[in-house]
């Protein structure tokens, strides 16, 4: 077993203080043979840990969220991973100079400024409800030192393990207003080469504002922060309707957002879970794209390249779980709405931009390979249902803690990265050669991510348990 160190962040109480909230305590997590790049032991051991407050004067304000960002948990993070290699020629020993402390912590400072929601905490207005209290305490920024090398990257799975190894993580103790809610950490590799990782808080920001805030961070540590438009921060565009629409006018709507409870699973999904990345070119893209689909009448050049991967991972995995041919699944995934609301919200609006939504089929009907369905309910998402769905979350009881919606082991959740600008994150020493979730999340959960370059292509991040791992990743290739 192998030994790394990482950092949980506790409330302070009988021990040392950090900035009169915090303390950091080095937690030792252990991790199996998968880790372990070449039979030593291999660790990450913390170097400096601070709390970087923006470096000018921001507003000290409390920030209202919306509904969208309230169906969040606040302990929920997105955790991103990216990899820098430094130029041929560059030695060890200059591996500071190829990425510089100094000048990351600088542009963080500043990129906090107009960003200054994420160097605040959580607090409650006078009814309880969860805001952001915009106090400039700032992110967590930790520098630390491991004796992996990039070939650990080489067959990089998204998990817990590459998580806690990667990107700080916060105790579950933690009281939720001293959660940070954006975390920090640089890890220089034996090689020379870093890594980054970071970790937003989903209840503040969805992934189009992540990558937003890298655009304005990369270009200021490249010392061209103007850039990069500021973030449009106010939400209450997003305010429920007042008084919200009542439920007979909203039935129709209703009952495209609800989230019902599916009851328990019929088949036990139990661990080992283990999760892959794998590749698609495109020219297999283009492949998916073609096949013909169990409509008929579905024109093969109108499908997208979200809705074929899409429909491809979730036939697959149908196949995999050995799911009967009667039974009804479901696929999941998350839909942006600041193009599909009337009007639009500004392109640069900052915070949860996403609404759930899904798409049910037989799993006859799903082997058959259905992207329509994917397009169709694409297609309902629109103002009013979006309205609708809004005022839905205003009415529901304010004591109830919003749930994800229930997994069963007929239903895959895909979550989307396409289109965005993952490997643009260049500070000045070059573009990322890898980025990733450092974890997916939960099991039966997919990622899809653009690759790098002029590769056309995309990678699938998948969790699921070993076993059906196993027959999806032998089905994955199969086109026919």
């Amino acid at each position: 077993m192998a030994i790394c160190y990482n950092f949980s962040i506790k409330q302070a109480s009988n021990s040392f203080f950090f900035d009169n909230f915090y303390f950091v305590e080095r937690v030792i997590i252990y991790f199996g043979g998968e880790m372990e790049s070449s039979g030593d032991k291999e660790m990450v051991e913390t170097e400096h840990c601070s709390f970087v407050a923006p470096n000018e004067e921001t507003p000290k304000q409390s920030l209202w969220l919306s509904n969208l960002d309230l169906v969040m948990r606040p302990d929920y993070y997105t955790p991103i991973i990216y990899l820098y290699v430094p130029p041929e020629g560059k030695c060890n020993a200059d591996v500071e100079e190829f990425f510089s402390v100094t000048i990351i912590e600088k542009a963080l400072a500043t990129a906090l400024v107009p960003f200054y929601p994420l160097a605040g905490r959580f607090g409650t207005d006078g009814d309880g409800r969860r805001e952001i209290n915009c106090n400039g305490e700032g992110a967590l920024f930790v520098v630390a030192r491991s004796k992996l090398t990039r070939q650990h990257f080489n067959d990089f799975k998204p998990s817990t393990e590459n998580r806690k190894l990667f990107v700080p993580v916060v105790d579950s103790d933690c009281a939720v207003p001293l959660l940070p809610l954006l975390m920090l950490q640089m890890t220089y590799l034996s090689c020379g080469s870093v890594v980054l990782g970071l970790a937003f808080n989903h209840c503040v920001v969805d992934a189009h504002s992540d990558f937003h805030f890298m655009q304005a961070l990369t270009n200021i540590a490249r010392g061209n922060s103007s850039i990069v438009p500021a973030p449009f921060i106010n939400r209450t565009l997003l305010r429920a309707r007042s008084p919200p629409l009542s439920p007979s006018k909203r039935q129709a709507y209703a009952a495209r957002t609800k989230r019902e409870s599916l009851g328990r699973s019929s088949k036990e999904i139990s661990p080992p879970f283990v999760s892959t990345i794998l590749k698609l070119s495109q020219c297999q893209i283009n492949c998916l794209k073609s096949q013909r689909s169990s409509d008929k009448s579905t024109d093969s050049a109108a499908v997208s390249t979200f809705q074929a991967v899409s429909a491809h991972i979730w036939k697959v995995f149908c196949v995999a779980r050995g799911l009967p041919h009667d039974k009804e699944s479901r696929l999941i995934f998350s839909i942006g709405i600041r193009s599909r609301m009337s009007p639009p919200l500004p392109e640069y609006f900052f915070g949860n931009g996403v609404t759930g939504i899904k798409a049910t089929a037989r799993v006859s009907e799903v082997i058959g390979f259905i992207p329509e369905r994917i397009r169709e309910a694409i297609g309902q998402v629109d103002d009013a249902y979006i309205r609708a769905y809004i005022d839905d979350l205003e009415v529901a009881d304010k004591d109830r803690v919003m749930k994800s919606i229930p997994m069963t082991e007929s239903d895959i959740l895909i979550a989307s990265w396409l289109g965005m600008p993952c490997y643009d994150a260049d500070f000045g020493y070059g573009k990322p050669i890898f980025v990733s979730r450092a974890e997916t999340g939960m099991n039966g959960v997919a990622v899809l991510i653009n690759n790098p370059g002029k590769d056309k292509g995309i990678s699938v991040a998948i969790e699921l348990e070993e076993e059906t791992m196993e027959l999806f990743k032998n089905a994955f290739y199969d086109f026919n």
